[in-house]
């Protein structure tokens, strides 16, 4: 067996967002004398609205690659690079992370199994930046590779996204199959419909008891200890 993980509302549970946290904190570092924080907030407002039209297409909007040149375009000044640490910290000010109950015990109990696991999100920031936060939480060293769609270009349920996940998956352990790996995640639209296509298993992580309309999902679950009971 071999498990791929979704990352947000999966491993790491939300507990409030707000992208303007982190927007403050960036403009107060570069932008202060600039222009206002409100002027700012408003142009983040509308690259969000670029964000959601991108992401209706399957494509996605690069917080580092693509957004950030933007706000120099706009407000003038050098373009801001970030590396990989404080992207981290940008998305943990915007973000109240919480780990998703039972999802420690989940990756313990496969970790004693030697089942491999591996992260794909949908996410504009970087795998590296995901990673860092993981381990931040005690959770990364549970996997053994992680992508983004910011790295990638596209997002989830784009098939050829997932077939990356699962052919390097496949490449790292050959002696498993396709049809021995299954996906966690917790959006329908995405996740199951996704891992569907691409030929996988998927146990979805039902939060808010929908209907599995088109009968997808191998495995439906209400919380992820259940998960750890269909699969084990």
């Amino acid at each position: 067996m071999i498990l791929i993980f979704d990352y947000f509302e999966t491993l790491l549970n939300s507990k409030s967002m707000d992208f303007n946290r982190g927007l403050k904190i960036f403009w107060e570092k570069y932008y202060k004398d600039k222009c206002k924080f409100e002027d700012i907030k408003t142009y983040g407002e509308e690259l969000f609205q670029v964000l959601m039209s991108r992401h209706a297409e399957w494509k996605e909007f690069p917080f580092v690659e693509e957004e950030l040149p933007l706000y120099a375009e706009k407000f003038g000044g050098e373009v801001v690079s970030m590396d990989a640490e404080e992207e981290a910290d940008f998305l943990m000010a915007c973000n109240e992370f919480e780990i998703n109950p039972g999802i420690e015990d989940l990756l313990k109990e496969s970790e004693q199994r030697n089942i491999p696991m591996y992260v794909l999100s949908n996410s504009g920031f970087r795998a590296e930046a995901l990673l860092i936060i993981l381990n931040r939480k005690g959770l990364g060293k549970y996997f053994k590779g992680i992508w983004s769609s910011a790295d990638f270009g596209r997002t989830k349920p784009c098939k050829e996204f997932f077939e990356l996940a699962i052919q390097s998956a496949l490449a790292d352990n050959p002696s498993e199959k396709r049809e021995n790996i299954v996906y966690i995640g917790d959006l329908y639209e995405t996740d199951v419909i996704g891992a569907y296509n691409a030929g996988i298993k998927v146990a979805w992580l039902n939060k808010k008891g929908e209907e599995d309309t088109k009968k997808l999902a191998t495995y439906k679950t209400a919380t992820t200890n259940e998960i750890k009971e269909k699969l084990f």
